[in-house]
């Protein structure tokens, strides 16, 4: 019993793991269609996505199905109620990428120096908001403790970016109505963007809190 029951676990994992890849991939992807203008990774934000969402409600009913058959007790009914969370997390992440995704336009005139940090910036925020959400599933998998302290980190370097674009933006001039709304739909990326850092936050501690059954490592209910 206890053996069939590890298997599941075990697979619930590995389905988490698959959906943070394609989350991980979808923030990638966004992230080029926003300053590359790629229809092609418009295209893969969207399909990455919608996967992502399918496996989302498939986890989650699966989660139910446990918590029903197995009435799992202290560590291991951590394990399935971080599931359950790590699971909406991903999703969340995915659905900003597709946000972010949509929001791609070229900016209305040549190539200005507020524009370069501005695309560079947010650049910067996609790189590294896919290597949290990897960072995030991995620490799930390998059950490390460490996680929140390690996810911090990172989060404080995509908030940094974030506060660069945002200062930047404050400095162009918005008389031209096409240059504002590009600027505008920046600003928005960013803050989907800034948010999918949040959403790889929010896994680390739930790992935390599943690992030690600290509340100051990530109680449920924890935002």
């Amino acid at each position: 019993m206890r053996e069939g029951f590890q298997g599941e676990l075990d697979q619930l994992t590995a389905d988490l793991n698959e959906s943070g890849r394609l989350a991980a991939s979808a923030v990638a992807e966004a992230t080029r269609a926003l300053v590359d203008w790629s229809v092609e990774a418009f295209e893969a934000t969207v399909a990455a996505e919608a996967e992502v969402a399918l496996r989302h409600a498939e986890i989650e009913q699966r989660v139910e199905q446990i918590l029903a058959r197995q009435a799992p007790v202290a560590s291991d009914l951590r394990q399935v109620l971080a599931s359950l969370h790590v699971n909406r997390s991903i999703e969340r992440a995915a659905h900003n990428a597709a946000r972010v995704a949509h929001l791609a336009t070229p900016p209305p005139r040549g190539a200005l120096v507020e524009e370069a940090v501005i695309t560079d910036a947010l650049r910067a925020m996609g790189e590294r908001g896919s290597e949290m959400i990897r960072t995030a599933l991995d620490a799930f998998e390998r059950r490390d403790p460490s996680a929140p302290r390690i996810l911090a980190v990172l989060d404080e370097l995509v908030d940094r970016e974030n506060k660069k674009i945002a200062d930047t933006i404050l400095t162009i001039d918005m008389s031209d109505p096409e240059l504002r709304q590009w600027a505008s739909r920046m600003l928005f990326a960013a803050r989907w963007l800034e948010r999918v850092g949040d959403h790889a936050v929010n896994v680390a501690e739930r790992v935390g809190y599943m690992v030690t059954g600290r509340a100051d490592d990530g109680p449920p209910g924890a935002s």
